[in-house]
């Protein structure tokens, strides 16, 4: 009996559920269903729809390296690879280099391109390319097409490039082109090249010249090259004038350029610099003779390092200094 009860009770809330659910709840008995169905609609409020995925790019389209990283340089064009120009450069007329630096200006007049024009007008035609270089109104670039053509000229012709330079106003133009000349005078005439840089400003340029002048005369006349060194002002430039003659002349007389090092420079970094120029250039002629020489030093780092520097060369008599 009490499972009938069950059975009944819930056969009378199924049906309920099914004609609720059938039933018109806004809508009146017997309106047509496409019209109920679009007063439904109606009555819910729209939602906004979800947008399609997007749709997949071909595979052309990917970047070829999914991975970020930097980029690999490409090559430069040939037309702007330097060896390239220089080599096209070499080939020009006169007419063509004078179009070329003709399209040049700026920047441009003083970078690499117009110093190899310049020196191969020097080469086709010196006068009128000094004379091009002369009239220039770019100071930058005339101070440095100068001096390309000073040295340019000088490898063809130095008295007529060493005169035309010091033909020139007294300026830093001038004097960086002297400066430059000056180290292909001290190549065929060193006593000509120390006068050049007695005549210029005092400076770092100077001074390198003057030295190189002094070394080059060192190796065809010590003596006189000594007495212009010791002519100097003392002073750094002094000693290291007097150290790379003794370097220069150990070479070929090591004891007496040892004992003009130690006579003529003053204790310090300079004279210790000048024996160990001593000590490599002599033990190329004598090793023997500057080993036993290197033994007088008294302990210290230069005796450690000359005996460093003798330990390259052969040990004489199997004894370590």
């Amino acid at each position: 009996m009490f499972r009938k009860l069950i059975y009944v009770a819930a056969l009378g809330v199924t049906v309920a559920c099914v004609w609720r659910g059938l039933s018109p709840v806004s809508v009146g008995v017997g309106v047509p269903i496409a019209q109920r169905t679009a007063q439904v609609k109606a009555e819910v409020p729209p939602q906004a729809e979800a947008p399609p995925p997007p749709a997949p790019k071909p595979e052309a389209s990917l970047p070829a390296l999914a991975l970020p990283g930097p980029k690999p340089e490409a090559p430069p064009p040939a037309e702007e690879d330097p060896e390239q120009i220089a080599a096209k450069i070499a080939l020009l007329s006169e007419t063509e280099v004078r179009q070329w630096l003709a399209n040049l200006a700026g920047p441009a007049l003083s970078g690499n391109q117009a110093s190899l024009l310049v020196r191969r007008w020097v080469e086709l035609n010196p006068a009128s390319a000094i004379s091009w270089v002369t009239q220039l109104g770019d100071l930058e670039a005339a101070k440095q097409l100068t001096d390309v053509a000073a040295v340019a000229w000088s490898e063809q012709d130095l008295p007529a490039a060493l005169t035309w330079v010091e033909s020139l106003p007294a300026d830093d133009k001038k004097f960086q082109a002297l400066t430059d000349v000056g180290y292909e005078v001290a190549r065929v005439d060193p006593i000509n090249a120390l006068q050049i840089a007695l005549q210029l400003p005092a400076g770092a340029n100077t001074d390198g010249l003057l030295l190189h002048a002094l070394a080059q005369y060192a190796s065809a006349d010590g003596a006189q090259s000594q007495q212009l060194a010791l002519g100097l002002d003392p002073g750094p430039l002094r000693d290291r004038a007097l150290a790379i003659i003794a370097t220069v002349q150990a070479k070929q007389a090591g004891p007496e350029a040892a004992a003009f090092a130690v006579q003529n420079i003053p204790p310090g970094p300079e004279l210790d610099r000048a024996l160990m120029g001593v000590v490599q250039g002599w033990a190329q002629m004598d090793l023997a003779g500057v080993t036993a020489w290197t033994q007088t030093f008294p302990p210290s780092p230069l005796r450690d390092q000359a005996w460093q520097n003798l330990a390259t060369y052969e040990v004489i008599g199997g004894t370590n200094p």
